[in-house]
């Protein structure tokens, strides 16, 4: 048996769903429908905050009801063997997608800000074997990084907001998008949708947390700190650039620093940048990791390495391909993947959640 899991404290638990909430809050495709008439991300944002906290506290509960280790064992319990597996594959190909997603943004914020003379391929070797190296260290590794790397990447992520300062005009704010209600909440849940993986990865390794109770607490920890910064994020972005300028724009979070003392700050963007990427390789070895492992709770597999070593080149592939290729079908199967992302996020736990309250609560021995 070699499952890498290992034992971790509520520090480094919680600071590494807290990277895994802030990155993936941030760092993502730029979808001009928030900007159609207004920023609608920084208002959508705090209702992606809320409903990512209810949709936690509902699966843990639903878990802790149950009884259940981890979540393979209540996807499998709550939905039956052949559903949970299924189910389980759903969340696999989630936390896949969730962990490429944010590295793809990297690499071609990379690509075009910082390397723009190297092709996509070269650059996308500083990093991609590292995040193999890293989800196949263990859950023990991954926690202890974070909690050594809290400092600097919090320092690193808070510095753009206040170098930023000069440039915020209230003005920027408005038009409020205020006219059509389902909207801001569709954006809400796409955020959610986007911000749950660190929570269910936290789930996933809840017997390396020291149990499901003691996950529910980290997650709500890491959940409240990463959801509201990402929160403040979004709201000195809307500060900084109106609507308009931020439609065509790639990764505006990063773009901060440079508006606000251009030339002065001449190499403290790309510093920033670099920084980030750690944290979002962290994160995202994080997500793989816990994909290896539920792979191995609904298949009874008890060597953790092959599966991670798997879905971590899965995730490689899904960067390399989508950062260099020009294809119109592979934009059009990606666009496909990520407008699916809410389905596949929130129905796997969501339904074995009402299967759970539905039957009858199960006592520990």
């Amino acid at each position: 048996m070699n499952l890498r899991e290992g034992r971790i404290g509520r520090q480094e638990a919680a600071c590494l769903a807290a990277f895994g909430v802030a990155v993936n809050g941030l760092v993502y495709p730029n979808d001009a429908a928030l900007y159609a008439h207004g920023n609608a991300a920084y208002l959508a944002a705090p209702l992606s905050l809320l409903l990512l906290l209810a949709a936690f506290a509902l699966v843990a509960r639903a878990m802790e009801r149950r009884a259940s280790a981890h979540l393979g064992g209540f996807l499998c319990d709550a939905l039956g063997g052949l559903a949970g597996r299924a189910a389980a594959l759903a969340l696999i190909g989630y936390l896949v997608v969730s962990a490429a997603v944010p590295l793809i943004q990297f690499l071609l914020s990379m690509h075009r800000y910082v390397f723009p003379n190297s092709s996509v391929q070269s650059i996308a070797l500083y990093f991609l074997p590292p995040l193999i190296g890293l989800s196949l260290a263990g859950l023990e590794t991954l926690g202890r990084t974070a909690r050594i790397c809290l400092w600097p990447f919090a320092l690193m992520l808070l510095l753009p907001l206040l170098l930023a300062i000069p440039t915020y005009d209230a003005s920027s704010l408005f038009p409020l998008p205020l006219e059509d209600p389902l909207f801001l909440c569709g954006c809400g849940v796409r955020g959610l949708s986007r911000m749950l993986a660190p929570p269910l990865a936290l789930l996933v390794c809840a017997r390396g947390v020291f149990g499901v109770k003691n996950a529910g607490r980290c997650g709500r920890v890491a959940i409240a700190a990463g959801g509201l910064f990402v929160c403040a994020a979004q709201l000195c972005v809307a500060l900084t650039y109106c609507y308009r300028n931020l439609r065509p724009m790639v990764f505006p979070f990063y773009r901060m620093v440079m508006t606000s003392y251009p030339g002065v700050y001449l190499r403290m963007d790309k510093l920033l940048l670099f920084f980030w990427l750690m944290a979002g390789t962290l994160s995202a070895a994080f997500y793989l990791y816990a994909d290896a492992l539920l792979y191995c709770q609904v298949t009874g597999v008890r060597d953790v390495r092959p599966a991670a070593l798997s879905f971590s080149c899965c995730a490689a592939a899904l960067v390399a391909l989508a950062a260099g290729s020009a294809a119109e079908w592979f934009r059009s199967a990606a666009a496909a993947i990520v407008a699916l992302l809410p389905l596949l996020a929130l129905a796997p736990p969501l339904l074995a959640s009402l299967a759970a309250f539905i039957r009858k609560e199960r006592r520990k021995a």
